[in-house]
This record gives C-alpha cells, sequence and structure tokens, in this order.
C-alpha cells in the first residue's frame, strides 16, 4: 500500500472513531435528560410514600423503588 493510501485509512479510521465519540456523548445527554423530565413525578411520588408509609408488602416495595429511581435518575433530595 503507498503512503497516501496510509494516510487515506488512518483519516477514516479517526473519522469513525470521533463519530463514534460524538455518538456515544449524544446519546447520553439525552438519555439524561429524559430522566430528568421524570424527575417531578418521581419526587412527588417519593415524597408522599415518605409522609404517609405504605402499609402492604406491594405498597411497600414500591415506595422502595421509586426511592432508589430517584437516586438513580439524580432527582433533588428531600429538604
Amino acid at each position: 500500500m503507498t503512503f497516501n493510501g496510509w494516510r487515506v485509512l488512518v483519516a477514516c479510521l479517526l473519522a469513525a472513531l470521533g463519530s463514534s465519540a460524538v455518538s456515544i456523548i449524544y446519546s447520553n445527554e439525552a438519555a439524561r435528560q429524559s430522566e430528568q423530565r421524570w424527575c417531578g413525578v418521581v419526587t412527588t411520588l417519593d415524597d408522599a410514600y415518605r409522609q404517609t408509609p405504605p402499609q402492604t408488602p406491594a405498597g411497600l416495595k414500591i415506595a422502595r423503588d421509586i426511592r432508589q429511581l430517584r437516586a438513580d435518575f439524580g432527582c433533588p433530595a428531600q429538604p
């Protein structure tokens, strides 16, 4: 392969790596924004379950899952 052939090959590889990196960064940011849109609902549910704890096993599991979802989404903590 000639020197120009190698240059083209390296340029194509760098372009592919660059576009992959940009795609990953964009996808992560879009996912973060999507999660933040749910913070209002998740925070309201979590606060309600903390004020009036559920009594049934299913209610306790839901409350635990909502609390974990709030932490996973990075929603503001209870004041």
